[in-house]
């Protein structure tokens, strides 16, 4: 009985502890720098939502790096020339060749109680 009793009390907090980054997730979304080439390259910073929205990038620079912070989205972008790289949480990676980005479309990474694939935040999936 006190074994019983133990191991739903432990499940029941594990329950609670799980249940809090998925609001928290649900509410954050990344923080984006695009970076220009260069010793001091000229940038800019978006904080787009995690619902799948494209966002369009109003920024005629030629982007060489992609900066994101936060822990919850995947982020997708789409190039001028075609590029289209993309980030996962805090993340910096390259855009090859170096390109001016058009829009960017972030979806969560996890939803409780759904597959990261079929997470309502994003439409069709993200």
């Amino acid at each position: 009985m006190i074994f019983t009793t133990s191991v739903a009390l432990l499940l029941g907090a594990f329950n609670v502890a799980s249940a809090i980054p998925a609001q928290l997730y649900a509410r954050q979304s990344p923080v984006i720098t695009l970076e220009g080439a260069g010793p001091n390259p000229p940038s800019i910073s978006l904080s787009p939502p995690i619902d799948g929205t494209n966002v369009t990038i109003n920024y005629d620079l030629s982007i060489s790096h992609i900066v994101t912070v936060g822990e919850v989205a995947v982020c997708s972008f789409y190039g001028i020339d075609g590029a289209t790289p993309f980030t996962v949480g805090t993340q910096t990676v390259d855009v090859g060749p170096p390109q001016v980005l058009l829009s960017v479309k972030c979806c969560a990474f996890y939803c409780e109680g759904y597959p990261v694939n079929n997470c309502p935040l994003c439409p069709n999936g993200g």
